[in-house]
């Protein structure tokens, strides 16, 4: 009996030890995870280019309500700057960043002709050169008009140019992550005024008629998109982010219903750490 006694009592401590061991194990495991979740990459930095679209929801004209009606062609142009992401966490991340870019769009079917007592558009402060052109749209052509005045009409275009310094604030939820990775952007941007420019264009010619007056030096817009990216080498991703952006308030009065939007395919390669 008294050797069954020590076997049961060798047996319990050596059992002892080995959950005991078993135990330390499982410690260590967690601690190392709890390391290794510290070791996220929590910056993120992306130069970025990206093709802008513009557009507007309606064909109104915020240079002149006699515009309204007449047809607009939106021109493509290019974004560039650098977008910084700080990780919350694994799923959530602050991004922000600084883009310049210009948008542009015609106003088509205009005659124009020179005239002293030019009429001018509405929301347009002429160049000394603008303030001697008079801007009609072609449903509003009177011949007998032109015939008093003996001056000749000519058919343009009207090009009103707009640049932006933009301050992006977002956050994005990342839905796949893996090799290759989605994320859900979402969020809203501060949009600086720097470039504000009216052109006349006809036949080879551009003149510069003058600016805007009716926009605002700083606007908003709110931005929506879809990120995918591909991780090919350690901390280095290709990343390509469809942005949809409505503008709100870009002009100050008299838009005229213009309501302008612009999507972005921002593209470029970014670096963790």
């Amino acid at each position: 009996g008294f050797f069954i006694l020590c076997f049961c009592f060798i047996f319990a401590l050596r059992h002892y030890h080995v959950n005991k061991n078993a135990f330390k194990m499982l410690q260590i495991e967690i601690i190392w995870h709890k390391f290794k979740e510290q070791k996220l990459n929590r910056w993120q930095v992306t130069p970025n280019l990206a093709p802008i679209y513009f557009g507007s929801f309606s064909d109104g004209s915020p240079l002149d309500e006699n515009l309204d009606e007449n047809t607009k062609a939106y021109n493509n142009n290019l974004s560039y700057g650098v977008a910084v992401n700080y990780a919350v966490n694994k799923k959530i991340k602050i991004r922000t960043g600084v883009n310049a870019f210009t948008v542009d769009y015609n106003t088509n079917d205009i005659v124009f002709f020179q005239n002293s007592n030019a009429r001018m558009m509405k929301n347009v402060e002429p160049t000394l050169q603008g303030s001697l052109i008079e801007i009609i749209p072609i449903k509003n052509l009177n011949t007998a008009l032109f015939n008093k005045l003996e001056t000749e009409q000519n058919d343009g275009v009207l090009n009103q140019k707009m640049g932006f310094i933009e301050l992006p604030l977002e956050l994005s939820y990342k839905v796949l992550d893996k090799k290759f990775g989605i994320e859900i952007l979402g969020g809203m941007s501060t949009m600086f005024l720097n470039k504000n420019e009216v052109f006349l264009e006809a036949d080879g010619m551009r003149m510069k008629l003058g600016e805007a007056t009716n926009l605002n030096s700083v606007h908003f817009s709110t931005n929506l998109g879809l990120g995918l990216n591909y991780k090919f080498y350690k901390q280095f991703q290709a990343r390509i982010e469809p942005t949809f952006k409505y503008q709100i308030n870009t002009f100050s009065r008299d838009s005229e219903n213009f309501k302008p939007y612009i999507i972005g395919i921002y593209s470029g390669i970014s670096y963790s750490f």
